[in-house]
This record gives C-alpha cells, structure tokens and sequence, in this order.
C-alpha cells in the first residue's frame, strides 16, 4: 500500500484540460452486428448460437451508445471496403501487433496533440512555460516515441524532462497526476503537461473466448490532457488536488491482465471483479478521505468507468445517487472505456458541473489496483 499525504496547503492545481477523439465513430448496434458478421464467419452450429445469444446480451448490458475508433472498418457493412482488415468477414489472414503498432505510430501523437493544444490554451500556458510532459499509454509502443515527437508538435522546448508510463492500464491517469503533484512538490516554478492516449480498438480479438467479447464490448479510443502548476502560478484553475491514494488487492492479481500477443494485446477480465471492487471500495475511500483531511459528504465524484455494472456496484457499495455518478456514465455512453485517457474526460464533466466543495475520483484496474485523488475547488 502506498499514499501520498498532502495536508495543509494544496502544492498542484490543475488548470486546464483537453479531450481529443478520433473521427470514426461507430453506434454499440452498429458494433453488435460486426461481431456478429465475425461470428457468423467462423463458427458453425451450437458454438456459434451460443456465441450470437452472447453478443446480444453483453452489447444490450453494456450501458454504451456509441464508441470512437481510429479504424474506419467497424462503421463498415462489407468486408470489401476494410482498410486495415482483410476483406472477408473471417478476418483473415488476421493483423499481426506488428501491423497495430504501425498504426499507433501513426495516429497517437494526432490525438495527443490535439488534448494538449486544448489543455494548455484554457490554462493559459504557453509552450515554453511547460517544464514536463508526462505521456501515458498501455496501448502502444514506438522509439523514438511520443513524447519526443510532441516536443516538436507542440513547441516545447527540447529540454523538458519526459516520462512514459507505460502498460499499467486504466489506473495510469491516476499515477500521471500523483507524478505531477510529486514534481511539483519539489519544483515550485514547474508547469506540468500530463498526456494520456489510448488506442484500445487496435486491439481488437476475434477469437470467441468471453473475455474478448467482453473486451471489444467495452473499449474505445481517446486522448486527454492536463496542466498542472502550484496555485497562484497561472490564472484560475480547476481544482486544487489534495490527496491521491493506490492500494493494490493482493488477493486478485489474475483478476485483470494485459499482455502482449501476436496479434494484438489480449485482454483476460474475470468476471468477480465488480464484485470484488465493491468490497474494497469503503475502506479505499475511507483511507482517501483520511489523506485529504476533507469530509466525503462535502465531494462530488468522478468514478473511471471500466464497464456498467462496474459503475453499479462502486455506486451500491458507497451509497451514492444517481446523479453522483452521472459524468460516469455519461462517458461510458459516448465514449465506451478508454483506459487511462478516461478518467481525465470524467473529471473534464465533473469539475465543471458539481457544485460540492471537492471532488473523489476512483479509478481501478490489474493488480487488482485502486487509485484515487482528491480535488478541491481553487
């Protein structure tokens, strides 16, 4: 277990954030009938009546409208007009990780950039201001990456310190803001860009295995930015954060994983895990709460959407109303699960629209881990 105590005066305040979404969108109906297409493609007899009765009632529980890909082939009815797939409704021969990295290569510092400009225009920052860029991705891997192109794109100077968390999933964003109140903690001049950039449909599994069909039920692609800076460095602000908390769940590590294949990354989901999320969410909200010397009454809440019924049982488990959650699911209506890029398009809705004196965020993900943070308002 490990926490990071910030009482007393708040030494990181967000001043800014920005969303960037790719420009294919596809409904979750429009996504069913692809799967199905699949289904129908590859499998014969009760395999595949049991794989369609499935796909129908995972993609009507879901609590998703629509998702974003980078990928124009999932808003496609034929196989004839794929761009990155074959064109045949078996997918084959199926695109190797080498492939999918190519397009990360190419549409990941897009995206980034776009949530970057966006935050730092309504921080009032300007490029050269930026001391540290923190980039954050599970999704993707190319050097040199990201973050030194983004020095370029945006015009930041060449001896910003970087910092790449890579591969830890939907928690990261949490660990990106954690690191960015550490930095400014020991450098009060500091201006800090966090980035994170999510390309979950890249990854995209055709094998008929529950996990997968769970997997491509829920994830979509996004980016997100913020700045941070001590309070007072840059004009008003969003939020001051004034405590953030990790605890992993030593009881179910093989719970949630994330590993690399030959197609892709392969996401394994078992599924006790709003279950088990439920259980331990008192407590990790109590041991939040006691980091911030705040009372939990006075705090609006941005949970990290990881699936609806994950929603559903934090909600159940600490007693919070409907409209407590709603950016929550507003986000995983029109966006699906964007890993670590979600949390920050959560709190973009919430830090504008809750009135409370502070708002929780919640995030989870392997491990099983549990994030959280603390924002006051400035």
């Amino acid at each position: 277990m490990s926490a990071s105590r910030r009482r007393g005066a708040a030494k990181a305040r967000l001043y800014g954030l920005g969303t960037a979404l790719p420009p294919h969108q596809a409904s979750q109906p429009a996504l069913k009938r692809f799967m199905a297409s699949l289904t129908e493609a590859t499998l014969t007899g009760r395999r595949r009546a049991v794989t369609l009765d499935f796909l129908e009632k995972i993609y009507a529980s879901s609590g998703i409208e629509k998702r974003h890909s980078v990928l124009a082939d999932y808003t496609r009815d034929s196989p004839e007009d794929f761009d990155f797939y074959p064109a045949n409704w078996a997918l084959e021969p199926f695109p190797t990780t080498a492939a999918r990295m190519d397009l990360f290569e190419q549409w990941s510092v897009d995206l980034a950039e776009e949530a970057c400009r966006q935050a730092l225009s309504e921080s009032g920052a300007g490029p050269a201001e930026v001391t540290h860029l923190i980039f954050t991705t599970c999704t993707g891997f190319f050097a040199p990456g990201p973050d030194i192109l983004l020095l370029g794109r945006l015009g930041l100077g060449p001896q910003v310190h970087r910092a790449t968390l890579g591969f830890m999933g939907c928690y990261a964003g949490f660990n990106g803001l954690r690191m960015s109140g550490q930095i400014l903690g020991a450098e009060p001049e500091a201006v800090v860009l966090q980035v994170c950039v999510e390309l979950c449909s890249l990854h995209f599994q055709k094998e008929a295995l529950p996990d997968f069909i769970v997997a491509n039920s829920l994830f979509g692609d996004g980016g997100a930015a913020a700045v941070y800076a001590r309070p007072g460095r840059l004009k008003k602000g969003l939020g001051d954060l004034l405590a953030t908390h990790s605890r992993v769940e030593n009881d179910s590590l093989d719970h949630m994983s994330w590993r690399i294949g030959p197609t892709g990354f392969e996401m394994r989901l078992n599924r006790a895990v709003p279950a088990r999320l439920k259980a331990a969410a008192p407590s990790f909200v109590r041991e939040l709460w006691g980091e911030s010397g705040l009372k939990r009454e006075a705090s609006a809440w941005a949970i990290h959407p990881g699936g609806r019924k994950i929603i559903d049982e934090v909600q159940s488990a600490l007693g919070l109303t409907d409209s407590q959650v709603l950016s929550a699911r507003e986000v995983l209506s029109s966006c699906g699960n964007m890993s670590s890029a979600t949390l920050l398009f959560v709190l973009d809705r919430e830090l504008r629209r809750a009135s409370q004196s502070a708002v929780t965020a919640l995030g989870f993900g392997p491990g099983l881990t549990m994030e959280g943070a603390v924002f006051s308002r400035p």
